[in-house]
């Protein structure tokens, strides 16, 4: 196992992941529908949404790896500033949302 490639694949599969929580949280917060097919696929809405990030995250890192790219330290350095860039901006986003959601901003 290439462990620089498996880093790299799993940074960028993280932040396909987050993206789709990011997404799926709001988006479900404003359809019904959707939040409604969440809690009956597994019982809650965020158990839903967690077995669905889990499964999107190990097919993209599975997909990443395999897939043909070359490794550096660069490349590592790269993926992983996106990831914390990624993940900084997702906790922010969902944060800025539920206060906005919670005070009837929107």
């Amino acid at each position: 196992m290439n462990r620089s490639k498996l880093v790299i694949s799993s940074a960028y599969a993280a932040m396909v992941t987050i993206v789709f929580v990011v997404v799926i949280t709001v988006w479900a917060e404003f359809s019904v529908p959707l939040k409604d097919w969440l809690k009956n696929f597994s019982g809650h809405h965020w158990t839903s949404k967690s077995i669905f990030s889990l499964l999107l995250y190990v097919l993209m890192t599975t997909v990443l790896y395999f897939s043909p790219q070359k490794e550096s330290e660069q490349k590592i350095d790269r993926a992983l500033g996106l990831l914390l860039a990624f993940t900084l901006l997702g906790t922010a986003a969902i944060t800025l949302f539920f206060t906005g959601h919670n005070f009837k901003i929107f």
